[in-house]
């Protein structure tokens, strides 16, 4: 498998985000690997306990409940998710367990939600869940 991307946006990535029209819809193209077991980090409550014995697809269903309703309360929606049967073309050194795709009626509702308190709070179950994710953003337009 390659090396585990840090599950967050580089500081250019952030960057080119900002510098894109606020108001224009926004669809998220997701690519998930989870982990067999969750790994919660030192300073997590769950760290090291018997809560923390789940597995990489448990915890990020912990994540999902909270981050799904945020992402219908900004406008949001999942247009749908799907376990990932191959790679056909393209690198398979990293075997993707999902995809799906999210919706934002704006880049300014995603931005919105990635600084939410509550959302920053749960994505601790997100992080201990996924040995790899990548997002690659859409022009929403087509999903509108």
């Amino acid at each position: 498998m390659s090396a585990q991307n840090k599950m967050g946006p580089n500081d250019a990535q952030i960057q080119k985000l900002l510098s894109l029209p606020q108001e224009s819809p926004l669809a998220v193209l997701n690519l998930f690997k989870f982990k067999d077991r969750a790994e919660y980090q030192p300073g997590d409550p769950k760290y090291n306990t018997e809560a923390s014995e789940i597995s990489g697809r448990d915890a990020y269903a912990i994540y999902g409940s909270s981050a799904g309703k945020l992402i219908k309360d900004l406008g949001g929606k999942i247009v749908f998710s799907t376990p990932v049967d191959q790679i056909l073309i393209g690198s398979d050194d990293i075997d993707w367990d999902i995809a799906a795709i999210m919706y934002f009626s704006s880049r300014q509702a995603f931005l919105k939600m990635l600084t939410d308190e509550d959302f920053k709070k749960h994505s601790r179950h997100r992080k201990a869940a996924l040995a790899n994710h990548n997002m690659i953003h859409l022009n929403g337009s087509p999903f509108f």
